[in-house]
């Protein structure tokens, strides 16, 4: 097994390097997403990301999803005196910078999301997700009442099964979505 810190370094080149020589990935993988999110017509809110550092960019996938059906809302996750939450995203609002090339809405209207999609550094077909190891997921997602359905994105490349062990405070996600496809964790398909 290998430290997180390491393997994240690793993983982090890993995807840079493959985003850069596969650029249609990340249409397929939120092609992949948006099919996943019109056959579960039970979810009417995702909380979102906007991607940074090579992250496959759903954001096309995502604005049609929510333009498709009203009633239909994003979030995007926002951390406001050492929490995170999830405020509401209308694709175009205005938005502002919050530290390390991230943007939030700048009108801060909370949302509980239903679905909530975790871009990973790493994971493994546990669930298990390798982030760039502040832990805000993993504080978060437990919070969250009823908790969301959760959904690893990343890219094939990034799938670190058996490379690291998770920790006891790591939450598992229940799918995992790639260009490849999307498939239950094994943690869930068991």
């Amino acid at each position: 097994m290998r430290d997180k810190k390491s393997l994240r370094k690793e993983l982090l080149a890993r995807r840079k390097e493959f985003a850069a020589e596969h650029p249609e990935a990340g249409g397929e993988l939120a092609s992949r997403v948006l099919e996943w999110l019109e056959g579960h017509p039970e979810i009417s809110s995702v909380g979102a990301y906007l991607p940074i550092r090579s992250e496959p960019d759903l954001t096309a996938s995502l604005t049609a999803w929510r333009n498709g059906k009203s009633g239909r809302t994003l979030s995007l996750p926002v951390i406001l005196e050492g929490q995170m939450d999830y405020y509401e995203w209308i694709p175009g609002m205005q938005m502002d910078e919050a530290g390390f090339h991230l943007l939030v809405p700048h009108e801060k209207k909370l949302v509980h999301p239903d679905f909530v999609l975790a871009p990973c550094v790493g994971f493994s077909e546990e669930g298990c997700r390798i982030g760039f190891g502040a832990g805000w997921f993993d504080r978060t997602l437990p919070r969250l009442k009823p908790a969301p359905v959760t959904m690893a994105i990343a890219y094939e490349i990034s799938n670190a099964t058996g490379e690291f062990e998770p920790e006891p405070h790591d939450v598992l996600l229940q799918w995992i979505a790639t260009e490849r496809g999307i498939r239950l964790s094994r943690k869930r398909a068991a």
